[in-house]
């Protein structure tokens, strides 16, 4: 099972919650003794275009493409230079990537990572493609996603962790992805939210089989069960800051329709109000 992380992807940009981000990854990557891959990506789409650069002629239209390329680059050197300092700080080992893209919808440099974890803004960052969506990386690539708020102001990430759990498949891939924050956690909580809903069956008491598991990896973990009628999203994210959690961990539910992926109501409440950082993984 895997303990640390090797690799860390970070998707940023030259914004104050860009900077924001690519520091929580950099203080993670030095914990864990990873390689750090800072991800800057832009789209030529619009260059070019009378229509949208409200400009008439060749000239005209030239002058706006020199002004926003000029604008992009300023950009991109402001975020390489930062990821630059905040890489030597922490004495990690990185690379700065910025990712041309021709169409908002071309994933295939996504597609092509390598990494064990991925870390991500939310809600996504304003310079990236708005397919670079958390949960569009997740599908795209399977790598586990650290999801940061973009008002996160918390120091540490993964000291104090809690686990949204139903005993689903999704929710023990989630704790495996997890290990590496979950064995080096100050306190673990084992959440489990009963709301009256057929919920998937336990042998015994709900979470004791986690637990267990977990023991054997010398984590001193503890379960949390609650009953509630309120929605189960909103349920979580209460007791997660009831405990002082600055990580939820949560399994991703989606069912595939034609090219589009619908995540199931909780993943995609917790997603759009997102209060603390999240690991989600399928």
């Amino acid at each position: 099972m895997l303990s640390v992380w090797r690799d860390i992807v970070v998707f940023l940009d030259a914004s104050l919650p860009g900077e924001k981000v690519g520091a929580h990854a950099a203080r993670l990557a030095k914990k864990h003794g990873a390689y750090l891959v800072g991800v800057y990506g832009l789209t030529r789409a619009a260059y070019g275009s009378a229509s949208e650069n409200f400009a008439r002629g060749s000239e005209a239209i030239r002058q706006v493409i020199v002004r926003q390329r000029s604008a992009d680059e300023n950009k991109l050197i402001r975020s390489g230079r930062h990821f630059a300092r905040i890489t030597e700080a922490e004495g990690v080992g990185s690379e700065f990537r910025v990712a041309w893209q021709d169409r908002l919808d071309d994933q295939n440099m996504v597609r092509g990572l390598n990494a064990d974890l991925i870390v991500a803004a939310q809600p996504p960052l304003g310079d990236l493609p708005m397919s670079w969506s958390a949960e569009q990386l997740l599908l795209a690539t399977g790598i586990p996603v650290l999801v940061v708020p973009r008002e996160w102001d918390g120091g540490t990430i993964g000291d104090k962790v809690v686990i949204a759990w139903n005993g689903s498949r999704e929710a023990r891939r989630a704790v495996y992805d997890a290990m590496p924050f979950i064995v080096t956690a100050k306190q673990v909580t084992i959440l489990v939210i009963e709301n009256g809903r057929a919920a998937v069956d336990y042998n015994h008491e709900p979470g004791a089989d986690l637990l267990s598991h977990l023991a054997k990896h010398d984590v001193p973990a503890t379960v949390l069960v609650v009953s509630s009628n309120e929605p189960v999203a909103h349920a979580i994210v209460r007791e997660a800051r009831g405990v002082g959690a600055n990580l939820l961990v949560i399994g991703a539910y989606s069912h595939p329709r034609s090219t589009e992926i619908l995540f199931g109501g909780v993943t995609r409440s917790l997603l759009s109000n997102t209060e603390l950082p999240m690991l989600i993984s399928r």
